[in-house]
This record gives C-alpha cells, sequence and structure tokens, in this order.
C-alpha cells in the first residue's frame, strides 16, 4: 500500500501545473529525469530510463507511466548507500547535458545494508552531483537528523520531510517545485 501512495504521489506532482510552469521557467525549459526504483544492498531497477519534461504531454505520459509501475523489489534491507551509488552512476550515463544534477531520494529508514551514507553522498559530491532528501519519517526525529548528517549534500542541498507515507504526495510536489525552480548557479 506504501508503494502505491508513493507512486501516486510522484504521478499527481507530475501532473500538478505549477510543476509545468516551474519547468517552462526555467532556462531550459525543459529537464531531464530518470526514476529508479530500490531496496536492499543489491536491488535497484531502473523503471523510468532518461528522458526530457518539458510539456503537458511529456507530464502526462510520464505520470501515467508512473502509476503502472508495480512493485517488483522484494521486501528487504534498506540499501540507501547502494542507492545513492546507483543513482550517481544513472546520472553520469545521463544522454543530457545538464547545468545542475541531483540524486532525488526518498526512503523510511537508515541504511542497514552495511554500507555507508555518508560516504556515499561524499563520492556523489565528489562527482558535481547534489542529492536532496524525502525522508518518511512516521514521527522520527532521528530519520531525519541522518538524513542531514549522512543523506544530503551538495549545492542548497536540503530535505523536505513527509510526517507519514500519507503526507509523501505533498511532500514530493513541494520538494519538485523547490528543485526545480532554483536558479542554476
Amino acid at each position: 500500500a506504501d508503494f502505491r501512495i508513493e507512486m501516486d504521489g510522484i504521478a499527481a506532482a507530475l501532473r500538478n501545473p505549477a510543476l509545468l510552469g516551474a519547468i517552462q521557467s526555467g532556462p531550459r525549459g525543459q529537464i531531464a529525469v530518470t526514476l529508479f526504483l530500490w531496496s536492499n544492498g543489491q536491488t535497484q531497477v531502473v523503471e523510468l530510463p532518461w528522458r526530457l519534461l518539458a510539456s503537458a504531454g511529456d507530464l502526462e505520459l510520464t505520470a501515467r507511466q508512473v502509476e503502472a509501475i508495480e512493485r517488483k523489489l522484494p521486501p528487504g534491507g534498506t540499501g540507501l548507500a547502494a542507492a545513492m551509488d546507483f543513482a550517481a552512476d544513472l546520472l553520469d550515463a545521463s544522454p543530457y547535458a545538464a547545468d545542475r544534477r541531483e540524486i532525488d531520494i526518498s526512503g523510511d529508514g537508515e541504511d542497514n545494508e552495511g554500507g555507508s551514507a555518508g560516504a556515499a553522498r561524499d563520492e556523489a559530491l565528489a562527482r558535481g552531483i547534489t542529492i536532496n532528501g524525502l525522508p518518511v519519517t512516521s514521527g522520527s526525529k532521528l530519520l531525519v537528523k541522518y538524513y542531514r548528517d549522512q543523506v544530503i549534500g551538495g549545492a542548497d542541498a536540503f530535505i523536505e520531510p513527509a510526517e507519514t507515507i500519507m503526507h509523501f504526495r505533498d511532500s514530493i510536489l513541494k520538494k519538485l517545485l523547490r528543485e526545480i525552480s532554483r536558479p542554476v548557479s
């Protein structure tokens, strides 16, 4: 049920007119995105390959594709460090030139797979990547602190916590608007 709430929240954000406005107001009038799912340290799956989003049609098509994603990953640990490494490699392999490269990561726990989220973050920063986080805290101030200390980093990095999974929809929209609307330095 949580997975479906997340996918539906992403789809709703993609359909929000404010997101299209933020994209079209940017210096290029478009953004490049990819979406992958992750679980334990060995499980990361690209669900949406790289694509450009520049029009309402692009956003609607992508929203429909996100809504159609089904959870295929087995339940397991939280391989946050491995997910950040995977995301950094995806950014390096992007077919699009970018003024800014950011990892947008959400999760509901600390890395418990033996990886070091802080080390993965530092490697991404060394590659010129910013990491922003959306922790689903379920009331835990410790997860917010963990994301601040171990996950986010880079130019203007921030977290946009969701108090519960039911708040994910609002938090993902706020997060995307904040990322896309920032001036390019």
